[in-house]
């Protein structure tokens, strides 16, 4: 039973994932986490559907032995659904909002011309970018401007603490510090 689970989940969380990015291609969005959490709770009673679809089916082995349940196979299969979904969140965040990578791709669409420098910096204006994270930092009250500098607010100190502790735990570096 946690196996067809497993597999209902597996099988439900490709389809909309698919299906979501076909339609992000098609169609961006400006809000793209708001559209895989709707894309997720949509998905959730086509997970009861095809688990118990996926029960009707003979067992891959014989019977199911008298102890399993099958609803400690559903309960596997919408968490295993959810975990699914964080990984593809992760996923998504990770490889759409990397930088590095977004400059391999476009490295790769100029072809065997290369790309000009004057170029890569006309597509990344370094100033901007910093300009507008400050601004949302300073947005969501983590940051303030007093005196012509940026200052952390109680929030942003709590935040920035909490960050330097994870790193020191982990013995994480910043990028700027890798070799």
């Amino acid at each position: 039973m946690v196996l067809r689970g497993i597999w209902a989940a597996t099988l439900v969380s490709a389809s909309w994932i698919i299906l979501q990015n076909l339609l992000m291609f098609a169609r961006p969005a400006e809000n793209r986490f708001r559209v895989m959490l709707v894309g997720y709770l949509m998905s959730l009673p086509f997970v009861l559907v095809v688990y118990y679809y996926f029960l009707q089916l003979p067992f891959p082995s014989g019977s199911p032995s008298a102890t399993e349940s099958p609803k400690l196979g559903l309960i596997h299969a919408y968490f295993f659904h959810l975990l699914l979904f964080f990984f593809y969140v992760q996923c998504f965040y990770h490889v759409e909002r990397s930088v590095t990578l977004r400059l391999l791709v476009e490295l790769y669409r100029f072809g065997c011309n290369g790309a000009p420098i004057q170029s890569i910096q006309g597509r990344y204006p370094v100033e901007d970018m910093i300009r507008q994270r400050l601004d949302i930092l300073h947005d969501r009250g983590f940051i303030k401007l007093r005196d012509g500098a940026w200052h952390l607010t109680l929030k942003g100190a709590f935040l920035a603490r909490i960050t330097v502790s994870i790193a020191w735990l982990y013995q994480a570096q910043g990028q700027h510090e890798r070799s």
